[in-house]
């Protein structure tokens, strides 16, 4: 496990020696958490640990068991397609049989915030009174969603996204057990482009090390992004200005040489908030939004392209944030003048009708909304009544 904290994690439990009965992972995609399930798992039951925990040493039977996915008390549940309560039933009836082969049974359920609220309840009594040969690992990207009880259960083991030199000592040991060679600037570049996913790292890498001779920088950059050469600054600085034509012009380019869409806007959008941290027109924020609901919907768009081409042209066609903000004062100065004029709210007409004397009618129909007995005066007719109360 590359990543230092739950490294140390791992080391502390070495340490004390002890085995909790359930270990909760949480963290981002791509962190390593079901890989970390697995060294913990062959942790515990490594035959050479039968002693004293240590690091497991991947060649005895155990260890080679759980490695290939053979052995029967290892057990990965994907919560997402068994998230029911007769899933977790069948779990706790099994789990109560003593294992086959190895020291400690272990049931590692992945995306564990999927279950219902049934199965959690189920899966709650469980952990309050597990068997000793069983060890429950829980993964999860969503920890707001496991309830309270679950968690308060578990020794929690959090995940972050690896820096870029984690990312690069991974891939490095990848690279050196393939046998390949890639440059440095290549590899830079792979651990600057996945955002911290070790997984998503690791697919490139199984395409890019599928070519011959050394894998440089134009490699690696034709597997992420579909092109080489690709740099999204020129569009960030034509989107900046406004230009409309020299933005689309460098849009088409791209898409043109077979740059990935969505790998662009997030480029586009990397480097927006690049700018903003620096400083930069805080109007640029809602370019940012703009094009991230257009990366939302470009897979299901049968013209994804036209959607980008739309927010260019509508976001280089704006006024300006001083405009907006001068019509929308105009706006707010004239709402004030019709509502002083006419009384729009309920507030203005009690306003008005008190800074004037009230007439004879107006009071008459006051009495009548309150149910009081009226007095017709003699000069009264019909036509001002039936005005009155119409």
């Amino acid at each position: 496990m590359d990543l230092s904290s739950v490294r140390e994690s791992l080391s502390s439990i070495i340490k004390a020696n002890e085995v909790s009965h359930a270990y909760l992972l949480t963290g981002p995609r791509g962190a390593g958490k079901t890989s970390s399930a697995r060294i913990l798992a062959r942790m515990v039951n490594c035959e050479k640990n039968m002693e004293k925990l240590g690091e497991p040493c991947n060649k005895c039977d155990s260890c080679l068991n759980i490695l290939n996915g053979s052995s029967m008390d290892y057990i990965e549940i994907d919560a997402a397609s068994n998230r029911g309560i007769d899933d977790i039933r069948e779990l706790k009836e099994k789990i109560r049989l003593a294992p086959s082969e190895l020291t400690y049974k272990v049931y590692v359920i992945d995306e564990v915030h999927m279950l219902t609220t049934e199965a959690f309840n189920a899966l709650l009594k469980t952990l309050e009174e597990p068997p000793k040969h069983a060890l429950f690992i829980l993964c999860t990207t969503e920890t707001h969603k496991v309830p309270e009880t679950i968690i308060s259960r578990c020794v929690r083991i959090q995940f972050s996204k690896a820096t870029p030199e984690e990312m690069k000592r991974s891939f490095a040991r990848v690279i050196k057990g393939e046998g390949k060679k890639v440059t440095e600037e290549a590899l830079n570049y792979l651990a600057q482009s996945v955002d911290g996913s070790f997984r998503d790292g690791v697919k490139i890498l199984e395409q890019v090390l599928q070519k011959d001779g050394e894998i440089d920088l134009s490699t690696m950059e034709q597997v992420v992004v579909g092109a080489s050469g690709y740099r999204p600054e020129k569009m960030i600085e034509m989107l900046v200005k406004k230009d409309a034509r020299g933005a689309l012009d460098i849009f088409h380019e791209e898409m043109g040489r077979g740059v990935d869409l969505v790998y662009l806007l997030v480029a586009v959008m990397k480097g927006l908030r690049d700018k903003l941290l620096a400083g930069g027109d805080r109007e640029l924020t809602r370019l940012v939004f703009m094009l991230d609901e257009v990366a939302r919907k470009v897979t299901m768009s049968p013209v994804p392209e036209l959607l980008v081409e739309m927010v260019v042209i509508d976001w280089c066609r704006d006024v300006g944030t001083s405009a907006n903000q001068q019509i929308s004062k105009s706006d707010k100065s004239a709402n004030q003048m019709v509502s002083s004029t006419v009384g729009t709210s309920k507030g203005a007409v009690v306003k008005e009708t008190q800074t004037q004397e009230k007439s004879p009618w107006m009071a008459m129909k006051e009495k009548f909304k309150n149910g009081e007995k009226l007095t017709v005066a003699k000069d009264d007719t019909i036509d001002e009544a039936i005005a009155i109360f119409s």
